[in-house]
């Protein structure tokens, strides 16, 4: 053998010597929680009353321009006049918001940009939340404006769709 194919084997033993030690590193590595995340209720001194996780939003149309979602679920005994309460859709403060002794009506409006930063759709979802003895019944409504259903169906999909009723603390 030549004295260069004894350089070429010492070469690639000492590149699989130190490929295996990266190796090992990369295989015995652990995944871990390091500190605690911030949730919307602690950041803002809320108290989480019920919440609603109702993933992707089915909603039903006869005419493709007004939809409809409608769902029962167990849930405790709300009432709405007990404190001041605030309703959170996705973590976001739904602003027109009314609450009462077993209900909750709102109107969450949610804006879709285009790549300019300028507003290309807006869905509007009318909420309403009736609180009875055992159950909770979800009605959430909408018009499809501007391609807002195809918008909010994306959006969905991608963020999932959660509300919140939170108590509100001492910062309002």
């Amino acid at each position: 053998m030549k004295w260069y194919s004894y350089l070429i084997c010492v070469v690639l033993i000492i590149g699989g010597f130190f490929s295996s030690l990266f190796m090992f590193n990369v295989w015995s590595q652990t995944s871990g929680v390091v500190g605690t995340a911030t949730t919307i209720e602690t950041k803002s001194d809320y108290t989480l009353t019920a919440k609603f996780d109702i993933g992707t939003i089915a909603f039903e149309t006869n005419d493709n321009v007004n939809y409809v979602f409608t769902e029962s679920r167990a849930c405790e005994e709300f009432d709405g006049t007990k404190s001041n309460y605030a309703l959170l859709f996705n973590d976001t403060l739904v602003s027109n918001t009314t609450i009462s002794a077993g209900k909750v009506i709102a109107v969450c409006s949610i804006n879709f940009y285009d790549n300019d930063g300028d507003i290309t759709s807006v869905a509007t979802l009318n909420i309403s939340i009736l609180f009875y003895e055992k159950q909770a019944t979800i009605n959430i409504t909408m018009q499809n404006e501007n391609d807002s259903y195809a918008y909010l169906t994306r959006y969905i999909n991608n963020n999932g769709a959660i509300l919140k009723i939170v108590e509100r603390g001492a910062t309002l």
